[in-house]
């Protein structure tokens, strides 16, 4: 045990006399933190569009009003020539193209159900669909309204009336999503990319040489290795909670201790991830990349960005062994829905077998490197 405490303490002075590894580990994940949920606004706010009224009738001008107080959508210009408006769109000057036919109040006082023309600028998919669903809500809702306003004898298809209700994300902010997966890309960073950037750093020196020569079990070193930085990554969780809390007023619906429990089994397997990596790896450059091409492929399938059940069935093969999107999975079920080890008995153990198995590699292969 004296000698495991020795070799952390060293680990300690080596991290902080190292100006560019401790500048990695204190300021670019809080920089990420409080940085990227705010840059990074899924919101769709503000829809540039054109209305082009062939039919210039009392209820067109209504619609257009109401299109105009909705508070999305902002009118570009005064373009009333489809050639212009589509020039417009490919110039990405704006979003939507909005067409309402000639005769639309006549056909709408026969009970006739007018088609009016929506063109979307897809080349966002997420800002189309949503624009698309915003401007259907309001045709609707402006359709129902008008026998009503100006009391029509209108027939409307039947409607269903539907009210939603968002369990766990009632008010359906995308931060309350996306902040727990900033906090899993910082647990991993650290537990994968910086524990191999400074294990290989010393075999660069030299000075991993020196220890290998030393009267240190293997199981000794390999811990005396890991644990500063799984001391480290648990610290910064715990901050990253804080600020999450604090910050984005985001409360962790479960058990914290649960929470830490399962982050420190997700950093034992990152941080043996790194350290195997860093046993195949001669310089900082090779290693870096390797453990970047790994954290990158890990974090894009996750299902921070999307969603898994979306992805096709190579892609769900994969995440089979990946403990990013485990990790994932019980952050968003702990923080946001009250998990509890009931609900979260797949993830547990596929982190816990991930954990043991990569540390156990680290085992077979480190005595074959030394020996």
């Amino acid at each position: 045990m004296r000698t495991v405490l020795a070799l952390i303490k060293k680990e300690f002075l080596q991290i902080f006399r190292n100006p560019l590894l401790w500048r990695l580990i204190v300021f670019i994940p809080f920089l990420m933190l409080m940085i990227f949920p705010y840059a990074a606004d899924l919101d769709i706010k503000n829809l540039n569009i054109v209305v082009i009224d062939h039919d210039r009738s009392t209820f067109s001008q209504d619609l257009i009003a109401k299109l105009d107080g909705h508070g999305l959508f902002t009118r570009f210009g005064n373009i009333q020539n489809k050639r212009e408006a589509d020039n417009a769109l490919e110039r990405d000057k704006i979003d939507m193209i909005i067409e309402i036919p000639q005769a639309y109040e006549r056909d709408v006082q026969k009970g006739i159900q007018p088609t009016i023309s929506v063109t979307m600028n897809a080349i966002n998919g997420m800002k189309a669909g949503v624009g698309v669903s915003y401007i259907t809500n309001v045709l609707a809702d402006f359709m129902s309204e008008i026998h009503v306003v100006y009391n029509e004898p209108v027939e409307l298809p039947g409607r269903i009336s539907m009210i939603s209700n968002y369990w766990f994300n009632e008010k359906m902010n995308f931060r309350n999503i996306f902040v727990p997966g900033i906090l899993t890309i910082l647990v991993t960073m650290i537990g994968s990319l910086l524990s191999t950037l400074n294990i290989v750093r010393e075999k660069e020196m030299g000075t991993i040489e020196q220890l290998n020569i030393t009267p240190m079990k293997k199981h000794q070193f390999i811990f005396g290795k890991m644990i500063p930085f799984w001391l480290i990554g648990m610290f910064e969780f715990g901050v990253g909670l804080l600020i999450m809390r604090f910050f984005f007023g985001i409360h962790v619906q479960g058990s914290v201790i649960l929470l830490l429990a399962l982050t420190g089994i997700f950093l034992l397997g990152m941080l043996g991830l790194g350290f195997l990596v860093s046993i195949f790896s001669r310089t900082q450059v090779q290693s870096m990349f390797i453990i970047v091409f790994v954290f990158i492929t890990f974090i894009l399938l996750s299902g921070l960005f999307t969603s898994i059940d979306s992805m096709p069935e190579w892609a769900k093969i994969i995440n089979t062994i990946n403990p990013v999107a485990y990790f994932m999975g019980i952050l968003k079920l702990v923080i946001l829905k009250g998990g509890t080890l009931q609900n979260l008995q797949t993830e547990i153990i596929s982190l816990s077998i991930f954990a043991v198995f990569i540390n156990t590699l680290i085992l077979f292969f480190y005595k074959r490197e030394i020996d």
